[in-house]
């Protein structure tokens, strides 16, 4: 090899170390910055005489992002999940409080066997009406829980899909500037970690598709071929309802609560919601699936325990004062309420609960029949509710199994990721070194030629 040849050979050297250099210092000045994914300077043989830096590139694993970004989805989806039907299964009430549905059960139940010893006491009579009425407004508060959960998946699933509207209008301009400073010869890298970051948060939201251009731009669809980012961002229509109630279904079944629809077509399909995972699938299924099927249960109770006083003549329990009708279940256990003939706040009178509610004046102090009857026909709903609340708990159990599982999913492809995009400072330490005793061997080689060219010129 000429000398000339050596010297270009070590000058070419020493740049790319230059190069090196400054790639590897940002990327120890960057350890901390969140969604930055380390560089790394290729390099590339010039020819016979050298080496050139042919670019800076992202350390990044197209399959393991994508896997990641899935296990994101169905955690995030399975975390509102989980929350959610705990909150809903709080609503039941534990079955040793005495507030809540068991309790309240359990009381009446007791009070009405106290009756049942002293039916001529005037305070038991009304303690038994008191409980009664604790008893309906547990139910009536349950159930009312059950459709505010409802109203606020409503709520939070217009928030979700204002959010991620937001970050698909953030990408479709974030894709104009990579495609600029791609055409332009510049370093793209920090536009690419914002468009990821961008990503990473759209993707808790619904599964998405990513495909990539050239430049580095994105075309982002759903998994169901729906383009939310391409040549133009379209927008994930939703209309959010003030308030749910029992009644309330969604556009698909006749009713008024909104399907989230792109492009025209429904996110939602016929028979149940097209997507599976992520927030947005989440909150759709828990507002007209998991929650209304609760809901219904409590209504089914609550038709069985007036049928059962109706079925004896006693209907102590009345829809907004008319008797239970089985075709108006819907929503009856957040409108069942005490009879007003027993019902001392009401002008009623509790000495019913013993002589009858058709009773017209008071029969014999010590007849304890009807209240025998009425206690008998109680027994089966403690095991009823039991049922209930045991199903609801079946349903957050599994929620949290789910849950915990994706959790775990997720945390171990992130830290597999992490492994391989993320700044170490050993590593970047290590290269500083290797990259300084590569300049100091291209600079002697340099010094070395210069000094033989100095010897040359003075023969």
């Amino acid at each position: 090899m000429s000398l000339l040849a050596s010297l270009s050979n070590a000058r070419s050297g020493m740049s790319a170390t230059g190069v090196r250099a400054q790639v590897t210092s940002a990327n120890i000045a960057n350890v901390s910055t969140p969604g930055y994914v380390r560089r790394d300077a290729v390099l590339s043989q010039r020819g016979s005489t050298g080496v050139s830096v042919s670019g800076v590139q992202r350390i990044q694993d197209q399959v393991l992002l994508q896997t990641r970004r899935d296990a994101q989805t169905q955690s995030a989806g399975s975390e509102v999940t989980n929350a959610v039907l705990e909150r809903a299964l709080a609503a039941f009430g534990e079955p040793g409080s005495e507030t809540g549905m068991f309790g309240t059960l359990s009381r009446f139940e007791g009070d009405l066997q106290t009756l049942r010893s002293t039916p001529e006491s005037a305070a038991a009579q009304t303690i038994a009406v008191d409980s009664l009425k604790d008893m309906t407004r547990a139910l009536n508060t349950a159930s009312g829980a059950l459709q505010a959960e409802r109203t606020q998946a409503d709520a939070r699933l217009g928030a979700d899909i204002d959010r991620l509207n937001e970050l698909s209008d953030a990408v479709f301009e974030l894709n104009a500037h990579i495609r600029k400073t791609h055409s332009s010869g510049s370093d793209t890298a920090v536009l690419l970690d914002r468009r990821d970051t961008l990503i990473d948060e759209m993707v808790g939201y619904l599964p998405l598709n990513i495909g990539y251009e050239d430049s580095g731009a994105v075309r982002v669809q759903t998994d169901t071929g729906l383009s939310l980012v391409g040549a133009n961002v379209n927008e994930i229509e939703f209309q959010s309802s003030a308030r749910i109630g029992a009644l309330d279904t969604t556009t698909n079944a006749g009713g008024r609560l909104s399907i989230p629809t792109l492009m025209g077509q429904p996110l939602a399909g016929a028979g149940g919601h097209a997507l599976s995972e992520g927030r947005i699938a989440a909150y759709l299924d828990l507002r007209d699936t998991q929650l209304p099927t609760q809901a219904a249960a409590l209504d089914d109770f609550a038709f069985e325990l007036a049928s059962a006083f109706d079925a004896l003549g006693e209907p102590l329990l009345l829809d907004n004062g008319a008797a239970v009708d089985p075709l108006n279940k819907t929503g009856l256990s957040e409108r069942l309420g005490v009879n007003p003939l027993i019902d001392p706040a009401r002008g009623g009178e509790p000495r019913r609960l013993r002589d009858g509610i058709a009773s017209v004046v008071p029969g014999a102090p010590g007849n304890d029949v009807n209240l025998t009857r009425l206690t008998e026909a109680l027994v089966p709903f403690a095991d009823t509710l039991s049922e209930i609340v045991s199903d609801s708990s079946s349903a957050v159990f599994r929620a949290e199994r789910i849950h915990t599982g994706n959790v775990a999913r997720e945390v171990t492809l992130t830290e597999t990721q992490q492994q391989l995009t993320a700044v170490d400072l050993d590593h970047e330490l290590q290269t500083l070194l290797s990259i300084e005793q590569a300049y100091t061997a291209n600079a002697r080689v340099i010094q070395t030629i210069s000094d033989m060219f100095d010897t040359l010129a003075r023969l």
